[in-house]
């Protein structure tokens, strides 16, 4: 077969040349011309692309055939060669970037935003910052220990969270590693077999034990309280407490969800925790002072949420009333506790404040106080029979809350309007 010359190269028309030992010339009918070798290896034939003209000339495509002729006589596929080689030269992410991937993906699984926040607390700058900027597979076993070591003990319930986030993160780039870089990780640096060598016990156990909660016999001074303060975290806690309803539900409620006429707020399923096992939303019947303030909240309505947050377009932070709670108990004068430890109370808490209020100071029937927690009520057989949800026996009961809870000479409700908008907390 005769090689190809430059002139050749350049004035073929729309075909195949061949320059000898398997190197190629195509033409198109465009007359865009491109170098391929043609190999066999291990019984199977293979093109490899060398690049177009004349972007690379006759030489420099016989060059690169006889490099990967080389590496054909020494086992080595050249199509494989070249991948591996492109891999190796692409840099290797940080523990940050594998990080981030890990909180979007766990974020997107979870509508709690208490969980999502966690993810990205966890694995951002607080406990993981001194892996941040660092090639992950430069992280080692010791580096990790550093990392735990401070809040192993000394914070069994964060450490429970933060060591499979670290090892998820690790369990995410060895795959990575492996298929965008080529670079392998024979072993996952935070596995437990090796931190447990080092002297980590597992953390110790805990309990989810009970959220601190606030007796019911002291609710109407912290609603007197709750009501000096125009942000609309107080307002969104006032209207968790007179509703029953889970934190994340409050905070999502939508005012499409409302019936106002009919004092009717029904969580969509999405918004509820037990949403596996639900197939319609629930109704909440709304005591007077709650439908007005959701009447109040309309009055300044900025976005599609009732609470709306300080990012546009999104609802009010579980944040935010965790931090209203901490100012409350920051201030001189009456400490918002739970007697039985001293713990300060939290917004879930007064699920607890309701219910035992409604056990101990009322006569209404168990099922109708588990139907206002949101709880299954009775065993699957009687489920399956059951056909109401006690709504009207239920707006007694939570009007019979409402008025519980209502301080004594109360004064008018403190407005939001004006500059009582613009905050939160």
């Amino acid at each position: 077969m005769a090689r190809l010359t430059d002139r050749a190269v350049k004035t073929a028309s729309a075909g195949r040349y061949g320059d000898g030992d398997g190197l190629h010339l195509f033409v198109s009918d465009s007359g865009r011309r491109k170098w391929v070798l043609r190999y066999q290896m291990n019984g199977a034939r293979h093109d490899m692309g060398l690049g177009s003209y004349p972007v690379v000339t006759l030489a420099e495509a016989r060059i690169a055939a006889g490099d990967a002729r080389k590496l054909i006589a020494q086992g080595v596929d050249p199509l494989s060669a070249r991948v591996a080689s492109r891999k190796s030269a692409k840099p290797i992410p940080t523990f940050q970037e594998m990080a981030q991937v890990v909180v979007t993906e766990a974020q997107r699984k979870s509508t709690n935003a208490k969980v999502r926040y966690q993810w990205e607390r966890h694995l951002g700058s607080d406990f993981c910052g001194p892996l941040l900027t660092r090639p992950v597979h430069e992280i080692t076993t010791l580096d990790i220990a550093a990392i735990l070591k401070p809040v192993w003990n000394a914070k069994p319930e964060v450490a429970r969270k933060l060591y499979p986030a670290i090892r998820r993160v690790f369990e995410y780039a060895r795959i990575r590693l492996r298929d965008d870089h080529g670079v392998s990780m024979p072993d996952n640096p935070a596995r437990w077999d090796d931190l447990n060598a080092m002297g980590f016990e597992g953390p110790a156990k805990l309990s989810r034990g009970s959220h601190p909660s606030l007796p019911h016999e002291r609710i109407r001074p912290f609603i007197t309280g709750l009501r000096t303060r125009d942000a609309i975290a107080a307002r969104a806690l006032e209207f968790l407490i007179l509703t029953n309803v889970r934190t994340d539900a409050v905070l999502k409620a939508r005012w499409a969800d409302f019936d106002l006429n009919q004092s009717l707020w029904t969580v969509p399923v999405a918004n509820l925790k037990d949403r596996k096992y639900r197939r319609e939303g629930f109704r909440v019947p709304l005591p007077p002072r709650a439908a007005e303030i959701v009447r109040e909240m309309e009055a300044i309505k900025v976005s599609d949420y009732v609470f709306p947050g300080q990012a546009p377009m999104k609802p009010l932070s579980n944040m935010a009333l965790l931090t209203l709670l901490r100012r409350m108990n920051s201030v001189a004068g009456e400490k918002w506790v739970d007697v039985a430890d001293g713990r300060p109370i939290t917004a879930h808490g007064f699920r607890a404040t309701f219910r035992t209020w409604a056990e101990e100071a009322t006569g209404f029937p168990h099922a109708v106080i588990e139907e206002a927690m949101g709880h299954q009520v009775g065993n699957q057989v009687e489920r399956a029979y059951r056909r109401t949800d006690v709504l009207e026996k239920r707006r007694e009961l939570m009007a019979a809350w409402a008025n519980y809870c209502e301080p004594e000479n109360s004064l008018a409700h403190p407005s939001l309007e004006g500059e009582g908008r613009a905050h939160t907390t």
